[in-house]
């Protein structure tokens, strides 16, 4: 199955992996806000802050419910394993907003996942996808009491590396409408936001 890899939980850790952008954000908002604020020194700055961060964190939850619909993964896994980061980038163009979401893989255990008496193990990570065994696969706690989907890479009985699904970022971008619902969602949060983070630093709400 393509949707599993294999590798040390510690490595996954480390690295992160794939990220998915969205840029473009604010298209108009930003120059309202820079104009509104423009007597205030870094005015535009903390309101186009504030908005971004927000929309951020709206597109996560919003993205974990999309991703649901496609993905046998729950919002809190989704959540815990995604980080977004936001920039505001100016240039002799104009102000834009990019937000960057990356992300781990996900246990595989994580996933719609069977573990018999036997320690026979099987799963289903899209749903649209048929429950498949896999051999060799079991299920065990290591380290600091992890638990995880292993598979020995020799007939020893160590080394072991563990199962994981897709990474949130790849699962965001599963297919073009997944990732165009998110990338709208995003901006129009922004859009509804920047207005309250404008009357905010108006009034003198944001330090």
């Amino acid at each position: 199955m393509s949707d599993i890899v294999s590798m040390s939980y510690s490595a996954n850790k480390a690295a992160g992996l794939s990220v998915y952008a969205v840029d473009d954000v604010g298209d108009g908002s930003i120059e309202r806000a820079q104009a509104l604020l423009v007597g205030i020194k870094h005015g535009a700055e903390k309101a186009i802050g504030s908005a971004i961060k927000y929309a951020a964190k709206s597109g996560e939850a919003h993205a974990a419910k999309v991703i649901r619909k496609e993905y046998f993964v729950s919002a809190s896994d989704f959540k815990k394993y995604t980080k977004s980061k936001r920039r505001i980038v100016a240039d002799s163009s104009g102000t834009t907003v990019e937000i960057n979401y990356a992300g781990y893989h996900i246990p595989l255990l994580k996933f719609n996942t069977t573990v018999k008496p036997n320690g026979r193990v099987s799963v289903r990570v899209k749903r649209s996808s048929a429950r498949t065994v896999l051999d060799h696969v079991f299920s065990s706690s290591v380290g600091s009491g992890h638990t995880g989907l292993y598979e020995r890479t020799t007939k020893r009985r160590l080394p072991i590396e563990e199962k994981f699904g897709p990474s949130t970022p790849q699962m965001m971008d599963y297919n073009d409408d997944v990732s165009q619902e998110i990338g709208d969602h995003i901006r129009e949060m922004f859009d509804k936001r920047i207005d309250h983070e404008i009357l905010a630093v108006m009034n003198g709400w944001r330090a």
